[in-house]
């Protein structure tokens, strides 16, 4: 006969553990590891972070900087909606201030589109910040996705704007 002890009431229950520890999980990662709980401007410094992450894989890997950061947005984008969709769930808000991880992936998209460099790091900082408050037509509507896809899919396309307009001050100065 199966082992069916664990349905019984006096046992604890597995998959509670499992989905606890998934939900730590999620508030770790989504929140930047913990700088979305900073007091004041958590997208900032989420955004900060990033361009702290994309200057450090610069100094250690110069001439993969940009591979680099694509290969880790292709490879992060999913796991950051599933993240983030847990998160959402779990403080029962549809954008939660304390996730970050969606301005790190529009901050690495913008900062694909130029040389790393002092200048085009805070250009690109600051680019990425004004998009992502203006929230420009489709970033927007992109917002109003559900859930995760929304989180995430408006700071790529605020990212993607950023980038583009840093791709354009790198050619001209």
């Amino acid at each position: 006969m199966p082992n069916i002890a664990f349905l019984s009431p006096r046992y604890p229950n597995t998959r509670t553990k499992g989905r606890d520890e998934l939900e730590r999980l999620a508030r770790v990662l989504a929140s930047g590891f913990g700088v979305g709980y900073l007091p004041v401007a958590p997208g900032t410094w989420g955004s900060l972070e990033a361009v702290l992450l994309a200057w450090l894989i610069h100094c250690f890997i110069p001439l993969s900087t940009t591979l680099v950061l694509s290969a880790l947005l292709v490879v992060l984008i999913y796991p950051a909606v599933v993240l983030c969709s847990c998160f959402a769930r779990q403080s029962n808000r549809s954008d939660p201030q304390q996730i970050v991880l969606d301005e790190i992936l529009g901050q690495f998209l913008c900062l694909l589109w130029a040389p790393i460099s002092a200048a085009s790091l805070v250009a690109g900082f600051l680019l990425f910040r004004l998009f992502d408050i203006v929230k420009p037509f489709p970033a927007g509507r992109a917002e109003k996705l559900p859930l995760g896809w929304g989180i995430i899919g408006d700071d790529l396309i605020a990212g993607l704007y950023a980038g583009i307009c840093l791709r354009i001050l790198w050619v001209l100065f």
